[in-house]
């Protein structure tokens, strides 16, 4: 009998119904070989008029769906002590996928991504004894990127003191560095404030980070927004446990945000035209590429 695929896909929705299913049939029309189960975590609250049945069937049974017990959405998770409640701690993105997986390998992916190549086979062969692999830090927000004093690959060896942080602050302002200052007081300066492994399209050895992440460990959860942006206060925590992510850039096998082209698809969740116009690209596509009669 053939070994089942080694990785495991968690998936948070929020609206996006058909953007949501070319990022499934994308990844699966490239990757499908490598996985197993796809966690399709479906947020309590839902844009009017959401539908995701049509997807259903397409997923056979790789589809595991769940339906937190309250809408956490991308509000921080501050109250730690509730985390060791798990109806409540699994309101956190990714969360039930985390702790229901039995693969040592998951990737975690928005619900708007267009994948173009294999993209899971590279992971694979890049993680290595890495915690996780994918882009690391979110370098177009950070000033030591301006400064030239560290980008993705130089995370790791990149560690200044909060002082050098303060005059890269002062010399490149940005739009979220008038926050450096309290996220560096309560933690430090390194991992900068920024930095993170981004979550809309990453692999995680959970054999490694499971042990060192709630409810087993003390870091807080992957997709918990415990700083300046999801996973930034996980990121933190396992660096500092001597924990390294490896960087990939995905560009080259998949596009985020490939309807609206602004590497972010939440301002379309603020906006009905934006949100739209990305539904129209996005079911177009899978008529076309997919054949689908919606």
């Amino acid at each position: 009998m053939p070994s089942r695929p080694p990785v495991d896909v968690a998936i948070n929705v929020y609206g996006k119904p058909y953007q949501t299913a070319v990022t499934l049939l994308s990844l699966l029309k490239h990757s499908g070989q490598w996985i197993d189960k796809i966690y399709f975590i479906e947020e309590r609250k839902q844009p009017q008029g959401t539908d995701f049945s049509f997807l259903y069937p397409l997923l056979g049974d790789k589809l595991i769906r769940y339906r937190p017990w309250f809408w956490l959405w991308t509000n921080p998770f501050k109250k730690e002590w509730l985390m060791k409640l798990p109806f409540i701690r699994r309101a956190i993105r990714y969360q039930y996928a985390w702790e229901k997986s039995d693969k040592k390998f998951l990737l975690v992916t928005h619900n708007d991504v267009l994948y173009e190549k294999d993209l899971v086979g590279v992971y694979l062969s890049e993680i290595g004894d890495h915690i996780g692999v994918g882009k690391v830090g979110q370098c177009w927000n950070c000033p030591a990127y301006f400064a030239n004093k560290c980008n993705s690959e130089k995370y790791w060896d990149y560690r200044p003191s909060k002082e050098e942080v303060q005059e890269l602050v002062h010399q490149h302002p940005g739009a979220r560095t008038v926050h450096f200052d309290y996220e560096m007081n309560r933690r430090s300066s390194w991992p900068i404030p920024e930095c993170r492994l981004n979550e809309y399209t990453a692999m995680l050895n959970l054999e490694l980070a499971r042990p060192l992440t709630i409810p087993q460990g003390p870091a807080t959860a992957f997709g918990n927004i415990d700083g300046l942006d999801t996973a930034t206060g996980w990121f933190w925590s396992i660096s500092n446990a001597g924990y390294r992510v490896k960087h990939v850039d995905f560009d080259p096998y998949a596009i985020h945000d490939w309807t609206g082209g602004m590497n972010s698809g939440h301002a379309a969740l603020f906006d009905q035209q934006l949100y739209e116009k990305g539904e129209l690209i996005a079911k177009e596509y899978l008529i076309k590429e997919y054949g689908l009669h919606l």
